[in-house]
């Protein structure tokens, strides 16, 4: 209290000096037109700049949660169309959100802002609009960490259209639009801009979801098998809202694989 008295003791003058001007511009303004016309229309155009800012901040805050919405709404959809295509075979769909994406490394990644709580689990795949964009490989309580298509480290299993043959997917940086599907028998008959999709192999996704189409670039021949380029479908700079899935009977069925007794030579 002491140094605040000695403070305004010491700024006595500037402080008095800063009242009397207020006092001055307040009645100088409240009793000209012009210049209180003039205060008004600035007072009027800063309260409408920040009231313009917050009706923005609350409406993009709406429509996240609209998003999220519609996005759970999404995921029950496609588990009952999945369900009414296949015979009754269940899909289980989670929606979620991207909190974090690389895309400019060799072994990209990304976070999700779902976890076990939320029924997700590794080996789930996850896709954006019906279109693949990788798997989870691990998951906490909150949040689940996958690996996306455009990642070196990893291959997946693919065909061309829904009753073509089987290759392997693999992505080789940097371009994050373009993959290559490798192992394909010399047989094999395509044309540019035929789509490849999952294959429903490795339990990550179900069959015949779209990954991307083949390319006009001339196929390679390694004397065994041909190499295609392809153009992915994912935009994988623009990843928000995404959904996880997971064949509900997929682990009965890799019991029975595991347990299927080796076959002689």
């Amino acid at each position: 209290m002491r140094n605040l008295w000695n403070l305004i003791t010491q700024y006595h003058i500037a402080l008095v000096f800063f009242a009397l001007q207020a006092l001055a511009l307040g009645w100088f303004v409240s009793s000209h037109g012009y210049p209180r016309g003039k205060w008004v229309k600035q007072s009027l155009a800063w309260q409408g700049a920040w009231n313009q800012k917050l009706g923005q901040w609350s409406r993009l805050t709406e429509l996240d949660a609209l998003n999220r919405e519609l996005l759970t709404e999404n995921a029950q959809l496609r588990s009952l169309v999945y369900a009414q295509e296949n015979e009754g075979r269940e899909l289980s769909i989670y929606g979620a959100q991207v909190v974090r994406f690389t895309w400019t490394s060799s072994a990209n990644h990304f976070i999700l802002d779902k976890g076990t709580k939320n029924g997700l689990r590794s080996g789930m795949g996850v896709s954006q609009n019906g279109i693949a964009v990788g798997r989870i490989i691990e998951t906490s309580d909150a949040f689940s960490l996958g690996l996306p298509i455009i990642n070196q480290e990893v291959e997946w299993s693919a065909r061309i259209g829904h009753s073509g043959p089987v290759a392997r997917l693999v992505w080789n940086a940097p371009d994050i639009s373009r993959a290559q599907l490798q192992d394909l028998p010399r047989s094999a008959t395509f044309s540019p801009g035929d789509s490849i999709v999952t294959s429903g192999f490795q339990g990550y996704f179900p069959d015949g979801l779209l990954i991307g189409w083949i390319s006009d670039e001339t196929p390679e021949f390694d004397g065994q098998f041909l190499t295609v380029g392809i153009n992915l479908a994912a935009d994988f700079r623009a990843l928000n809202y995404v959904e996880t899935m997971s064949v509900v009977d997929w682990e009965s069925i890799e019991a029975l694989s595991q347990s299927t007794p080796d076959a002689g030579p």
